[in-house]
């Protein structure tokens, strides 16, 4: 089988000859030179592979949202980043504070902050005109059958919730649900324009996003999950399969109490399973749980690359193995990219050799 083909029957819970094995986010075609170790991995084992696609900068049109930026002066390495939408009802405001050097930043002000806020975003007008897509078939060209082609969109609730910050949005979960709804609901039909335009030109193989982890337990409810992730994402994921796509979604976080509802929503492989202590199931109980209606992708730890000893990495990956892989429906693969350091360490680029080469030496069924 092809790595394509591997991981498409994988999506869809049939037999393969081999487990998939991901490093996510390493993919030979936008190098970095601080992973030369992972691309030479993957190449060498020919690891599977999601080749993302999304427009680029070029071929997304000009937006109707009238947007300035202001940067203040650099002061101790830190740049005060100000984004003012003018919207019909006066403009909005979000702060963000940079580091010159690449370190995460922080927001100083989100955007949305107050229901008056909420009304100047809904008064907004909303994006009509749909991205070019030429690049996606330059993509297909160079990747052939190598990886599995996944086009990236994104998701309602997240694209509100960015807006608002965690805090504010788990508040207005309580206090202003119906305003919630009216902005995910714009943001809604912007994604479902997006996707059917997307699935017109036949792109893809698979559609994938992130997002639901901002509301799943603790911080919502599983009601607020159903209600504000389900109800609204089941409606894209029916579209994609109507044209014969898969669906693929990542969402940290215990699943415990949502995995059910990513099978009704239509999910076809969900990344990344978490073990405990982050989620309160295992690996195992979640296959069981899934029972072949979903496959799943995870489950080694982010952390576990930076925190244990070679040894140890290799028996968490034999202790993974023997979970994920009897019955298919699974690929192994870290719960997150290696852009946890700004330069990747040597300890954990030993950590992914010993996870890629134990992997391999269990992969075959």
């Amino acid at each position: 089988m092809t790595c394509r083909e591997r991981l498409i029957r994988v999506f869809r819970r049939e037999s393969v000859d081999r487990m998939p094995i991901r490093l996510w986010g390493v993919d030979p075609l936008t190098p970095r030179d601080d992973w030369k170790t992972l691309y030479y991995l993957t190449e060498k084992y020919e690891l599977e592979m999601f080749r993302h696609w999304s427009p680029n900068a070029e071929e997304w049109p000009e937006s109707r949202i009238v947007r300035r930026v202001e940067k203040g002066p650099v002061k101790n390495g830190e740049q005060e980043v100000r984004t003012i939408w003018e919207t019909p009802k006066g403009p909005l405001v979000e702060v963000f504070r940079s580091f010159v050097d690449g370190s995460p930043g922080r927001h100083v002000k989100y955007l949305l902050e107050t229901p008056e806020d909420a009304e100047k975003f809904l008064s907004l007008p909303e994006e009509t005109e749909l991205p070019a897509v030429d690049s996606y078939l330059k993509l297909k060209k160079q990747t052939g059958e190598r990886a599995l082609l996944m086009v990236g969109i994104d998701e309602a609730m997240y694209f509100v919730q960015r807006l608002m910050g965690s805090e504010t949005f788990g508040y207005w979960l309580y206090d202003h649900r119906q305003l919630l709804h009216e902005m995910i609901g714009r943001s809604f039909r912007y994604l479902e324009r997006l996707v059917k335009h997307y699935l017109a030109h036949d792109l893809g193989d698979a559609y994938g996003w992130v997002g639901p982890e901002l509301c799943i337990p603790p911080l919502a409810s599983v009601k607020d999950f159903q209600e504000f992730v389900v109800d609204y994402d089941k409606r894209l994921a029916a579209l994609i399969h109507e044209a014969g796509k898969l669906v693929w979604i990542h969402c940290h976080g215990d699943m415990s109490g949502v995995l059910e509802g990513f099978i009704e929503l239509g999910v076809d492989c969900l990344n990344p399973i978490e073990p405990p202590p982050v989620g309160k199931i295992t690996l195992g109980q979640a296959k069981a749980i899934c029972a072949g209606r979903m496959a799943l992708e995870g489950n080694v730890e982010d952390s576990a690359f930076d925190c244990l000893q070679p040894e140890e990495m290799r028996q968490l990956v034999v202790e993974t193995v023997a979970q994920g892989k009897p019955g298919g429906g699974f690929i192994l693969c870290p719960t997150s990219s290696p852009t946890t350091w700004a330069k990747l360490p040597a300890h954990a680029e030993r950590n992914y050799r010993v996870f890629v080469e134990t992997a391999v030496s269990l992969r075959d069924y």
